[in-house]
């Protein structure tokens, strides 16, 4: 007997099996060619991309320094080789055959991030030497000249371009959220950064920027201070000395000539200045001009603000107002032809004349900080200066100031009956305000400026410490 299965399948043999054989065949050999062609694209890609970091890090034109491992041209092609050794990690990762299309997208983001950033380098490199072009060109001026080099400039700034100038071989490029900065360390053991990314992104905002601040040109202040000083346009010599601006000192030798030499009155010249120059101060638009003014232009050290910290507002407001009276005065010597100088007697035999007390008044409205004296004795009396509270507010002017104050005498109390542990009566010191009086008083004489300036009130002063004689002193 046999058994036969009605529902057996049907054996392919013959062409059906071969055409399936060769349709497998045919897929392997596509896939292959694919991959083949896919490959052999992605090391073109590879060798591109290679050829462009070198390119760029050659933009930047920077070569190798002489130390060898120094320098910024070596630390660029150090980078150079470093970027090229990632790529190369990632283009791996894209050559494998069967690397996961997750992996291939990531790739393909690191390459394009990699692929940006010997670009941004090339570009950043090429600002460090925009900015030694810039340093060189205001180096070509005198120091201290409008136009120069200002002293203001961040001390960052000037700490890496000095490195940058003769090679950078104490700077190195370091990587920083994002953008990179430029770091240099000096033998002596100072650090100076900059961040050459920002700079280069502001460069691309605003390509005519200054990127140093400059010594500025104060002519403008000085021409306001010699027409608040009297100095101005009409103004002649002998309207000065009319005016008593100018006090003839007699006449001098001075580098073989037979001069006439002019004293000032400083007290008007002071309070005619009272009040300029505020501006520098208190409004920080002005920043960078008043700190050129104060470091190149004054010789002083620091910042303004850092010299209001460790002093007083008023102090260094004084300090430039000072400058300028300076500055304004010999200006006008030179337009007026006039000289300015100290009286001595030993060029002539003429006499002047002075109240003995009034130089103790000077110091005393100087006042300690400024180099005058906090309170003056004379006998049994003290004098100070005081501020009347009630007529300034937080928002008065200078000059308001200056009207508030008076001198104050203090006198013995002789009636507390206190005594020492001898039983000798103690000296308590009361203020007698019955004897106040204003140490400012606005000068009543002429004037072309709308604001009358202030003069001390010498002879209140006078008349309380009984200094009212006048007295002869050589000349």
């Amino acid at each position: 007997m046999s058994y036969k299965n009605p529902k057996a399948a049907p054996i392919n043999t013959g062409a059906a099996v071969y055409k399936g054989i060769n349709k497998l065949a045919g897929d392997v050999l596509t896939f292959a060619n694919n991959e083949r062609d896919r490959k052999s694209q992605l090391i073109t890609d590879s060798l591109a991309d290679a050829q462009a970091v070198d390119d760029n890090i050659n933009k930047a034109g920077i070569k190798t320094s002489k130390d060898g491992d120094t320098g910024l041209g070596s630390q660029l092609s150090k980078k150079s080789f470093e970027i090229k050794n990632k790529m190369s990690d990632q283009y791996s990762i894209l050559n494998r055959t069967f690397s996961s299309p997750a992996a291939r997208a990531a790739a393909k983001v690191e390459i394009a991030k990699l692929k940006k950033y010997p670009e941004e380098l090339a570009g950043e490199m090429a600002t460090g030497q925009y900015l030694v072009d810039q340093w060189n060109e205001s180096r070509g001026k005198k120091n201290g000249t409008v136009g120069s080099i200002s002293l203001s400039n961040d001390l960052d700034v000037m700490g890496v371009i000095k490195d940058l100038r003769s090679g950078g071989s104490n700077t190195t490029i370091e990587d920083k959220d994002g953008g990179r900065i430029l770091v240099t360390k000096t033998s002596n053991g100072e650090t100076f950064k900059l961040n050459i990314s920002d700079i280069t992104q502001s460069l691309k905002a605003n390509p005519k920027q200054s990127l140093f601040k400059k010594v500025v040109d104060d002519k403008a202040d000085v021409d306001m201070y010699m027409s608040q000083l009297g100095f101005g346009k009409g103004v002649t010599k002998e309207t000065l000395i009319a005016s008593e601006y100018l006090k003839r000192l007699g006449k001098r030798t001075i580098a073989g000539k037979e001069v006439e030499v002019f004293g000032m009155d400083n007290d008007r010249l002071a309070a005619a200045a009272g009040g300029l120059s505020k501006d520098l101060v208190d409004d920080n638009d002005n920043y960078v001009y008043a700190s050129s003014i104060w470091q190149d232009h004054m010789g002083e050290n620091g910042t303004i603000k850092e010299a209001i910290e460790a002093t007083s507002r008023q102090e260094v407001l004084g300090k430039i107002q000072d400058h300028y009276i300076k500055k304004a005065t010999k200006q006008a010597e030179l337009n007026l032809g006039f000289t300015i100088g100290l009286p001595d007697s030993k060029n002539t035999g003429k006499v002047d004349e002075e109240y003995r007390r009034d130089k103790q008044l000077d110091n005393l409205a100087l006042g300690k900080s400024k180099g005058g004296v906090q309170s003056v004795k004379i006998g049994d009396v003290n004098y100070y200066i005081t501020l009347n509270e009630a007529s300034v507010t937080k928002n008065s002017s200078e000059r308001d100031r200056m009207l508030a104050m008076y001198v104050t005498p203090q006198v013995p109390n002789l009636e507390a009956g206190v005594k020492d542990e001898h039983d000798v009566p103690k000296k308590e010191y009361i203020q007698d305000e019955d004897k106040q009086f204003r140490l400012w008083l606005v000068d009543p004489r002429e004037t072309e400026n709308k604001i009358l300036p202030l003069i001390k009130n010498y002879p209140a002063w006078r008349s309380a410490t009984n200094d009212l004689t006048l007295t002869k002193l050589a000349k």
